[in-house]
């Protein structure tokens, strides 16, 4: 049985917080592995290979697991993860090409906002007056962002990971409505499983299989891409799942606050340099997350 938002802020459910904690440790360091894969492999091979060897995993995950085969629900549990997994590896790994890992996790605290719009569009999410304030904040901090890149070519590859947090907020709903009672390895797996065979298919054609037969090429990006899939997308999948089914949709998403301060921190221990523009940026947004946290 799922519970309350509130429930979560209770200080004896440790698993929960930390489960949480977690999931922003790994997936504020993600958008610095992503752009790791991206030194060798093209945007596409990147995804390719993040979903396939993820696939691969959940696979052996699932054969010894004993979980139970989710019957009937195939369809719906290939559409949650090919939303919330499938479209946005590429998006990410497309838009990290212009992007800085930094800026890519600053954005990536849009995926609340976006929880909450398409629970309000699909789900019959009451829709409130904070909600509002939050959706334009949400839009202004975007803004900032935007403006404070010098070339407008690589502004807008921002709107790569716009759509991928929509993708993510949609996906967080669904699953929410319809996949209580599916377990989080059951889930993960059958829909990984799909995505998988075709991300093979994809490093096949794009000569992505002879790339890895260079060991310099498995140090410094096919390193990173084996914990990118492994941890933060097999592990944290599964926990993130996890914490839907006990919580809601907004609040599961709202995992955002703490992702955006893992990436700059990252990013700066990376080299990257972090401007003003995208320390207001981030600030916005985290308002905007804030503001519709409130009840």
């Amino acid at each position: 049985m799922s519970r309350s938002t509130s429930d979560l802020s209770a200080p004896k459910d440790l698993k929960g917080w930390a489960a949480f904690i977690f999931l922003a440790f790994v997936w504020g360091g993600s958008f610095v592995l992503i752009k790791k894969g991206l030194i060798h492999f093209s945007p596409i091979e990147v995804a390719a290979l993040r979903i396939s060897i993820t696939a691969i995993a959940f696979t052996l995950i699932f054969l010894f697991s004993g979980i139970p085969f989710p019957k009937g629900k195939v369809g719906l549990i290939t559409a949650v993860i090919f939303l919330g997994n499938g479209i946005t590896a590429f998006l990410f790994a497309i838009a990290e090409t212009r992007l800085g890992s930094a800026v890519t996790g600053v954005l990536n605290s849009l995926t609340p906002i976006f929880a909450l719009l398409t629970g309000v569009l699909f789900f019959g999410l009451a829709f409130k007056r904070n909600h509002l304030i939050g959706v334009i904040l949400g839009c202004i901090g975007i803004a900032v962002l935007m403006y404070g890149e010098k070339d407008w070519r690589v502004s807008s590859y921002v709107l790569f990971v716009v759509l991928a947090t929509f993708c993510y907020g949609l996906s967080a709903n669904m699953v929410k409505q319809y996949c209580q009672d599916i377990h989080p390895i059951a889930l993960t797996a059958v829909g990984f499983f799909s995505l998988g065979c075709v991300g093979l298919v994809i490093l096949g054609c794009t000569g992505g299989y002879a790339k890895m037969a260079d060991s310099t090429v498995w140090v410094e990006s096919l390193l990173p891409l084996l914990i990118l899939a492994l941890v933060c997308t097999v592990l944290a999948n599964v926990l993130f799942i996890w914490l839907l089914q006990r919580t809601t949709a907004v609040f599961g998403s709202s995992i955002a606050y703490a992702i955006p301060c893992m990436a700059l921190v990252w990013g700066g221990l990376d080299g990257e340099v972090i401007s003003w523009y995208q320390l207001a940026g981030f600030v916005i947004i985290i308002g905007a997350v804030y503001t519709l946290r409130r009840h």
